[in-house]
């Protein structure tokens, strides 16, 4: 990662004005770049941003376009950003104050923007006076470490597909996803987890349906799914999860419509990785507390485990063969 330029814009939402920063951050001070790295690298690989595309007449597109045809400076271009954020959270209580960080920055030759919203924390610290030692209350700390950034955006800058996080605040009596709506002006699609959530509740409404909440179907559902990422690098059809998973031919069909009419698309960019994270694994729960968790594969593999289900509804499981890791 090369950082190229830095801005903290500071946004205030209580009718004092904003500050808009007359110089950019040292982007090659320790501290600058160990912050701002930090959470450029959490934002690349949140699994939970959503995909999206400007609007054709996006004042944020539009001055980005300006500043990448050097029709306007990285500093003037930034504070347009700024008093647009402003203008847009000014005496909305429910959005609150942060500071805006805008950073310019190339990963193998490709470039980015990314725009982090920092919204503040609280913290204590202690204040020596000579002989008296106080806890003071800091209320304008920076998220860093486990702290999360709520909204936040990358833009590559070819194609723009923008990559972005954030969460919907009341304006006007309605909760809005401000961030890209009203300030960013984009369009968006579902994240990878959001995509993994229905697909999960759909499959589970439909193996109820169809076999009875069988455990093996919803294992051979999700065995499908990964084997699928593995050999497709990581693409998923949900043809082809429903050609490996069910065997009658209008059960693979009502499957993909089910999909389809949940906002599930036919090939899904996931990642091999992430498909096994959320899909790998089958998970038992008993009504007296006792959980059995495993590869969802052995759920359909004889010879490793077997699972028996009776006409009360209970089940048994038997494993079997099993070699023991200490």
């Amino acid at each position: 990662m090369n950082l190229k330029n830095a801005i903290l814009h500071i946004i205030k939402n209580d009718g004092n004005p904003s500050v808009y920063s007359a110089s950019e951050l040292d982007i090659d001070s320790e501290i600058c770049e160990a912050f701002i790295s930090k959470h450029i690298k959490k934002l690349y690989n949140n699994p939970a941003t959503r995909e999206a595309t400007f609007r054709a007449d996006s004042p944020v597109y539009a001055a980005l376009q300006n500043y990448l045809s050097r029709k306007t400076t990285f500093i003037d271009f930034t504070k347009s950003l700024g008093e647009r954020f402003t203008e847009i959270i000014a005496n909305r209580e429910d959005i609150p104050p942060a500071d805006l960080l805008i950073v310019r920055f190339d990963i193998k030759h490709d470039e980015f923007l990314a725009i982090f919203k920092l919204n503040y924390n609280e913290c204590f610290t202690h204040e020596t006076g000579g002989k008296a030692n106080n806890l003071i209350k800091c209320t304008s700390v920076l998220p860093f470490g486990s702290g999360k950034i709520e909204e936040a955006c990358l833009i590559p800058f070819n194609p723009m597909l923008i990559k972005l996080i954030e969460k919907a605040h009341n304006i006007d009596g309605e909760l809005v996803n401000y961030f890209s709506e009203l300030f960013l002006e984009c369009e968006s699609s579902l994240s990878r987890k959001e995509t993994a959530q229905i697909i999960n509740e759909v499959t589970e409404e439909f193996v109820a349906e169809h076999f009875e909440s069988d455990i093996k179907t919803r294992a051979l559902v999700k065995t499908a799914m990964t084997e699928e990422a593995e050999e497709s690098e990581g693409i998923v059809s949900m043809n082809n999860v429903a050609a490996r998973a069910f065997e009658d031919e209008a059960i693979k069909q009502e499957y993909v419509h089910t999909l389809r009419e949940a906002g599930i698309v036919e090939d899904l960019p996931l990642g091999e990785k992430f498909v096994k994270q959320q899909f790998g694994t089958q998970k038992l729960k008993a009504e007296n507390g006792i959980e059995i968790k495993f590869p969802a594969e052995l759920a359909v593999d004889d010879e490793s485990m077997e699972i028996e289900r009776h006409s009360d509804g209970s089940v048994t499981v038997t494993l079997k063969r099993l070699r023991m890791a200490f």
